[in-house]
């Protein structure tokens, strides 16, 4: 699991244009599932029923988009006449099955996508709670390995180790994506991780994730991602209130308590997040980097929300079964509004939610809808020695949520497997597993 989530962050940071990447990342998936088939049976049968339903729906939604249908079914879904005009035109069989998919290549891409999360949901919900809380931190500092490539990158202005083909500006933190808002993403989600998962069980290990913590926060700054500063926020709001509880708790317990957790890791704690904040300060103050990212909230020169005019009216074309998983790039260009066309080519709706529901209609829309209900389900039936793990997981959902609204987080392959282990914190057992002290 842990070679599998390095996989991910190293090369799944590209998007659909690096697909031999991603393939990489979804064999060593497959390989994974194949190595531990007893696990993944123990998840169907011990996992809750939800999450299971919900993993299994997942898959099935772009399988069940790819099955021929008569063509007087084809022919009368919505959205559907362009593609009758091009079979005429081109002289092909209207008579002929066809899938609900417009592009049966891009939804089948979409299927193959799903199979690293799935077989991380999977592998990691038959985890003890130890090993889950070993996964949270090995995530966590899988990103800082990432941080580090970001900061050699950075300081030669992004003229080598670049991962991907990209016209990257000099100042800014790419790391492991193509796509700053991404980068940020998974600094955010590693950092709340570190937080969440069970205090390490030694002053160094707490220190470290301290430190850890505190240098995430400032390469999220550095991505001069807005999205991402702004989701930066809530990820620290979710570690002070952590430690601000438990320094509370320790003290109301008169300094008797049992629980390795000494005073100095929180101390250590909130001097490493207040040394961030005044690093960020100074930079900005000063006009350094920090002043660079600061300044793009003055920038409000965007066309988004001309997109998202176009993408909502493309999803109201193929209301309520959409066009396909996968096939928003080639069904927008349909759809795009001709006082809006420009010389970049919107191969995204830059948000993810708009996406979908174009892609799946009605039944994308219910998944997502039952996922997030599970989440938030999990949050408040956890245990209390799983509590802070499941709401910092909780946490990580919701800023994949919000960062959705404004772009496609879920359209990498990494942030995907992120994502997959924020599923992993909330899926309890019933009756395997062994506990730990939060």
């Amino acid at each position: 699991m842990q070679l599998l989530l390095v996989l991910a962050i190293a090369l799944g940071g590209g998007g659909v244009a690096y697909g031999l990447r991603n393939l990489a990342v979804q064999l060593a998936a497959l390989l994974l599932l194949a190595v531990h088939h007893q696990r993944a049976r123990r998840f169907l049968s011990h996992a809750p029923r939800m999450v299971v339903a919900l993993v299994l729906l997942t898959l099935a939604l772009p399988l069940l988009q790819l099955v021929p249908l008569p063509p007087d079914i084809w022919q009368a879904l919505p959205g559907r006449g362009p593609a009758i005009a091009a079979y005429s035109m081109a002289g092909l069989d209207l008579g002929s099955w066809a899938p609900l998919s417009l592009d049966r290549g891009r939804t089948l891409t979409a299927f193959i996508s799903l199979l690293a999360p799935a077989a991380i949901i999977a592998i990691g919900a038959t985890f003890s709670s130890e090993e889950k809380a070993d996964l949270a931190r090995f995530a966590g500092l899988a990103a800082l390995g990432a941080l580090m490539l970001g900061m050699f990158q950075l300081s030669a202005a992004n003229t080598g180790a670049l991962l991907f083909n990209i016209t990257a500006k000099p100042d800014v933190l790419y790391a492991t994506f193509a796509n700053r808002n991404s980068t940020a993403a998974l600094f955010v989600l590693a950092l709340i991780l570190l937080a969440c998962a069970p205090w390490w069980k030694s002053k160094a290990g707490l220190l470290s994730a301290s430190i850890g913590g505190a240098l995430l926060a400032l390469g999220a700054v550095l991505t001069q991602s807005r999205s991402g500063m702004v989701l930066l926020v809530v990820s620290l709001g979710f570690v002070g209130l952590r430690v601000g509880m438990a320094v509370f708790a320790k003290n109301r317990s008169g300094g008797r308590s049992q629980r390795p957790a000494p005073n100095l890791t929180f101390v250590a704690a909130l001097l490493a997040i207040l040394l961030v904040a005044a690093a960020v300060a100074a930079s900005a103050l000063l006009g350094g980097r920090a002043s660079d990212s600061l300044e793009r909230f003055g920038d409000t020169d965007t066309d988004r929300p001309e997109m998202w005019e176009d993408a909502a009216f493309a999803a109201r074309e193929y209301w309520p079964v959409g066009s396909g998983m996968g096939t928003f790039d080639e069904v927008f260009q349909l759809h795009e509004s001709l006082e809006y066309i420009s010389p970049r080519r919107a191969g995204r709706a830059h948000s993810d939610v708009l996406e979908v529901v174009i892609e799946g209609g009605i039944f994308s829309a219910l998944l997502v809808l039952g996922w997030l209900a599970w989440c938030a389900a999990a949050v408040f039936r956890a245990p209390p020695f799983w509590r802070w793990t499941a709401l910092g997981a909780g946490t990580g959902v919701l800023t994949l949520l919000l960062q959705s609204l404004l772009d496609y987080p879920l359209r990498s392959q990494t942030l995907l497997c992120m994502a997959a282990v924020l599923v992993v914190l909330l899926a309890g057992k019933r009756g395997i597993g062994r506990s730990v002290t939060a």
